[in-house]
């Protein structure tokens, strides 16, 4: 019998949601369900979207499942399933939630049929499990969009804590030179040094890779993001001893810009883009469940 759970992605402003079959590995494209989030909105609001969504997939996959996985992105108390998003101008109305119980209750379906993984952990398994890296024991994923999300993964599982990975798989926090590495490898960190060495603004960086042909500035700013992306990975992926590493979220779409800089800082690692893209997440989600079937399917039909 085929084994199948849920996978979900909660973005800054979108929820997406998808079917994963096990025992083949393969994801339900027919499934896939993304709607936009008010990250803004009350309680009752975010909860009927995020519910809504998932319903969408139960209903569009039409097959029983485990359970279901959620991607979240921190502070999130991952084991109990509440919300611990304070002070960062979203998702502030699920502070102290908890959001396992809430989206229990909109689905009618048991708490305990309901798990959460931190984003870019989910989105480091699937690469670990079924991606580029699976030949590999050692990895690290590294997510590069609104902000800078790492995974330390060793035989397909994320490592929190040890003496070789920084507390939680953790990069966003850490240093680098005088500034914050969140606020330099992300989306306002390309867009901030395009400013400074141009004068000029941009919106996206898509914007400035289209740039590139014809603006030696947004060139600069691409090699300057490898280059110092790589200087500042070098160490920890040493202490680590990480045989590949694996990049995923918007920036990663524009690898070619920056991948010669990176790689000669990191000489020895194989450096990957993600086949998977933006179904990473859902797929590292849904394997929560992977090896756990214990003959529990869920056919409830959703609101």
């Amino acid at each position: 019998m085929n084994i199948y759970s849920i996978g979900v992605d909660i973005g800054g402003s979108h929820i997406s949601c998808g079917m994963y079959e096990h025992s083949n590995k393969v994801f339900l494209k027919h499934s896939k369900i993304s709607l936009p989030v008010n990250n803004k909105g009350s309680l009752k609001e975010i909860i009927g979207i995020w519910g809504s969504a998932i319903s969408k997939t139960i209903n569009a996959s039409g097959v029983p499942f485990e359970g279901i996985g959620v991607a979240v992105p921190g502070p999130f108390d991952y084991a109990n399933g509440i919300s611990l998003i304070n002070g960062v101008d979203k998702y502030e109305s699920l502070m102290n939630v908890n959001v396992r119980d809430e989206l229990a209750s909109y689905l009618n379906i048991p708490p305990a049929a309901i798990r959460f993984i931190n984003d870019a952990a989910a989105f480091a398994t699937a690469e670990a499990a079924v991606g580029k890296a699976s030949e590999y024991k050692r990895m690290v994923g590294l997510t590069l969009g609104t902000g800078l999300g790492s995974s330390f993964c060793l035989d397909g599982k994320a490592v929190e804590k040890g003496p070789d990975v920084p507390k939680g798989g953790y990069l966003f926090d850490k240093k680098h030179g005088d500034q914050l590495s969140d606020d330099l490898f992300s989306t306002r960190g390309i867009i901030n040094h395009f400013k400074k060495i141009s004068g000029r603004d941009v919106a996206t960086v898509l914007d400035l890779c289209q740039l590139i042909p014809v603006d030696e500035d947004a060139h600069k700013t691409m090699r300057w993001f490898g280059q110092e992306l790589g200087v500042f990975l070098s160490p920890h992926l040493k202490k680590f001893e990480a045989e590949v590493v694996v990049l995923g979220g918007n920036i990663a779409k524009a690898f070619q810009f920056f991948h010669d800089d990176l790689s000669y800082h990191l000489p020895n690692i194989p450096i990957f883009y993600s086949d998977y893209g933006e179904e990473a997440a859902m797929m590292g989600a849904a394997l929560l469940y992977e090896g756990s079937g214990d003959g529990s399917y869920i056919t409830a039909s959703p609101r």
